[in-house]
């Protein structure tokens, strides 16, 4: 069959799946605002320019459906031009979100339309779950949702079947709409992301790290509130004063992605910085930067602890690829993380707000690190059994060529 798949930061979630259906022999077009600079997908790459990503961070409702459209218009533009080629897709999957497939039925009207939807935020009542931040979200998660999620919702009325990556993702959106959802996860590398004894890595100040130190991770896109970046700061005092050897590893970017920027033009790390100015000591904070891949990888296979904090929000890839690697992760009790960790079984979860109980958690954790080896391996069959890269995508793929078929 021909496959069509779009997403603006291709390959996005399509990344295992895009070289699984070529290697399955079936024909693959691609379409996106930019390309990651990782990608290797090996499937034919088509740019429809424009960066909607940048244009859907603003908070005018306006604004925002001006770049939804926009980008539309830019997608439909490249599927005139696959039409002209006489290359029809017998399915098109694609991330609506962003307002890429507004305009597909001027195209392909006929095409069936596998939409990946992310999450219902409407439902998830985040304007309320993080009271330090209840005004800045207000615009990001109170206000105009229908209209932040219009594209999405289009997609809806089109689309032959949803593909969501977990269960928690699914349970955000209405009930009459959940079984037309289904759950299938994108897939972990397990021949990537895999134990290494001889693991090391050298931090920006020329500190050497490898397997056995006494090494605590923090990893998110950005550090924000979003992922409970504030969380994790406020427990390092304890943590450094306790214990004088462990070292922290911090990995993401310096700014805002999923949740409100910080206010007065600073970023979220400046004013965590500047809350613990007086009570941690900077030498043993290692600050990384967003990292490549492989270095990620280095430093889940190297820490001790590795924590992962989150509103009820989409899964990070990350936290599923530490566990993989056989770190021991230390998350946050909130739905998303607990439909993958069990307490004291595969992994250790604390309050998302609570900074006591993760220091204290932390600390136990680097007392102990042989009595963490059974979750440490636990964790790792327990990625093995249900988010394994190679049972995701055939699963997927059974689902677009039951679609293509009219099934």
């Amino acid at each position: 069959m021909r496959v069509l798949l779009i997403h603006q930061n291709f390959p996005g979630q399509f990344r295992q799946l895009a070289p699984a259906l070529l290697v399955a022999g079936h024909g693959v077009i691609g379409i996106g605002a930019r390309q990651a600079p990782w990608a290797d997908t090996g499937v034919i790459y088509k740019s429809s320019g424009g960066d909607p990503y940048q244009q859907m961070r603003q908070t005018n409702p306006e604004m925002r459906l001006t770049a939804q459209l926009a980008q539309g218009r830019r997608v439909a533009l490249q599927l005139r031009m696959l039409m002209q080629e006489g290359w029809i897709p017998d399915v098109v999957v694609a991330h609506p979100f962003w307002g890429d497939i507004l305009f597909l039925d001027d195209v392909f009207p006929t095409v069936p339309l596998v939409a990946l939807l992310e999450l219902d935020f409407s439902s998830l009542n985040l304007n309320n779950f993080d009271s330090e931040q209840s005004i800045n979200h207000q615009e990001d998660f109170g206000a105009n949702l229908s209209l932040r999620q219009w594209a999405d919702l289009m997609a809806i009325k089109r689309m032959t079947v949803g593909l969501t990556a977990t269960n928690f993702q699914q349970s955000s959106y209405p009930s009459w709409l959940q079984n037309r959802i289904k759950v299938i996860h994108e897939g972990v590398d397990l021949d990537l992301c895999k134990p290494n004894p001889l693991a090391c890595y050298t931090l920006p100040d020329g500190t050497r790290i490898r397997r056995g130190d006494p090494v605590v991770s923090f990893g998110s896109r950005s550090l924000e509130p979003l992922r409970g970046f504030r969380t994790f700061m406020r427990a390092l005092p304890a943590l450094l004063d306790a214990n004088k050897e462990v070292m922290v590893v911090i990995v993401g970017e310096d700014g805002s992605c999923y949740g409100p920027v910080a206010p007065d033009g600073k970023s979220w790390k400046q004013l965590m910085l500047e809350e613990l100015k007086d009570q941690i000591n900077l030498s043993r904070i290692h600050f990384t930067g967003h990292l490549p891949y492989a270095q990620l990888i280095q430093i889940f296979q190297i820490s001790q602890a590795h924590v992962y904090l989150t509103y009820p929000y989409v899964l990070s890839w990350s936290m599923l690829e530490a566990m993989a690697c056989g770190a021991l992760v230390v998350g946050s009790a909130t739905a998303p993380v607990e439909e993958v960790i069990s307490n004291g079984v595969n992994g250790w979860l604390v309050p998302f707000f609570d900074s006591t109980a993760l220091a204290k958690r932390l600390l136990a954790v680097l007392a102990d690190p042989l009595g963490q080896e059974p979750l440490r391996m636990a964790a790792r069959r327990r990625i093995a059994a249900k988010f394994e890269k190679n049972n995701c995508t055939k699963q997927q793929i059974a689902l677009l060529e039951a679609v293509a078929a009219g099934n």
